[in-house]
């Protein structure tokens, strides 16, 4: 995920750093969304740099020439006529998904995505933080079937896989049983998560004993090698179709949901700063060294393996970070 959608208003050019570059982001006065490498053909000019939008186009910020949706020439500066330059800003293939911008970069420049992030779930009420590590977005996704870190490190009473993972394709997916002890008593979370590539994953977590729902999106974006940021983008629902939350005003429920949410992204972001030191010192070790119980990581990096080139190494380049506060 570059951002949230809602960072993006109308009219706004943001420059953004992706895998070591910048990419310029903007939206037209319409709405429309684009993503573009940040140079402008004719001299060089990063339109990240005093661009500015104009209607449906881009500008220039040093000869004024106008670009559109699909970076050809609009419109060419003061003093020029015809068309002094046929080439075009280069596209990088986006779409707006659950409430985040995404990009598709693939191994060859040019290339089409081979598959998209589906909708799934509503970014209606979603809130976001950020959290900005020194690791491989690998090493994040992995993290999620990591079963008994969520004991050692996140204090969990317990933690088991509920059957088998489900791959399909570009999609890796399990339900793992999450108990926490508190004060009243323990508390079962029934979670379900979807890996989507290395750049998007999505976790449901269902609360029957206070019948909650709460969805964690994560958007991962790499920096430069190993710096990467999450988005964390989270929303509490809560049944209120049964007694004695179905007797109180849809205001109210919506403003305990509205309430919920707020907590929810706070105890996801603690849990996942959790990480943050584990991650900034850990080296990626290939092949892993398995220890029963340690949930499905074997077979989530075999999965993995096919989001990198085929001429390359299948995972991330082993590195040494070392141990950084």
């Amino acid at each position: 995920m570059l951002a949230p959608s809602r960072d993006v208003r109308p009219g706004a050019v943001l420059t953004l750093r992706l895998m070591g570059e910048d990419v310029v982001v903007y939206r037209t006065q319409s709405g429309r969304l684009n993503v573009v490498r940040p140079y402008c053909p004719h001299l060089g000019t990063h339109l990240g740099c005093g661009g500015w939008v104009d209607g449906e186009n881009i500008v220039c910020p040093f000869h004024r020439f106008a670009f559109d949706l699909d970076g050809a020439v609009a419109r060419v500066g003061p003093g020029y006529t015809g068309q002094p330059v046929r080439d075009k800003l280069l596209l990088l293939p986006s779409e707006e998904v659950n409430g985040g911008i995404y990009v598709w970069v693939g191994a060859d420049a040019g290339e089409a995505p081979h598959w998209r992030i589906p909708p799934v779930l509503e970014a209606t009420g979603m809130k976001f933080a950020r959290i900005q590590v020194g690791t491989h977005p690998q090493e994040i996704s992995e993290n999620g079937v990591d079963l008994r870190h969520q004991q050692a490190l996140h204090a969990f009473a317990e933690a088991e896989c509920v059957g088998e993972p489900v791959l399909d394709r570009h999609r890796y997916s399990y339900t793992m049983h999450l108990t926490q002890a508190t004060p009243f008593g323990r508390v079962l979370a029934e979670g379900a998560i979807s890996f989507y590539g290395l750049g998007f994953y999505h976790l449901v977590f269902r609360v029957p004993q206070y019948r909650l729902q709460h969805d964690i999106a994560v958007g991962i974006r790499a920096l430069a090698p190993w710096q990467s940021e999450m988005l964390v983008g989270t929303r509490v629902t809560v049944d209120a179709a049964r007694p004695p939350l179905s007797r109180l005003p849809r205001t109210v429920t919506d403003a305990l949901s509205e309430a919920a949410s707020g907590l929810g992204l706070a105890s996801a972001k603690r849990l996942l700063t959790q990480d943050v030191p584990i991650w900034h010192g850990k080296r990626y070790i290939n092949p892993p060294r398995i220890a029963r119980g340690d949930g499905p990581i074997g077979g989530f990096r075999k999965w993995a393996e096919q989001f990198y080139p085929a001429q390359g190494s299948p995972g991330p380049e082993a590195m040494e970070t070392g141990c950084r506060d």
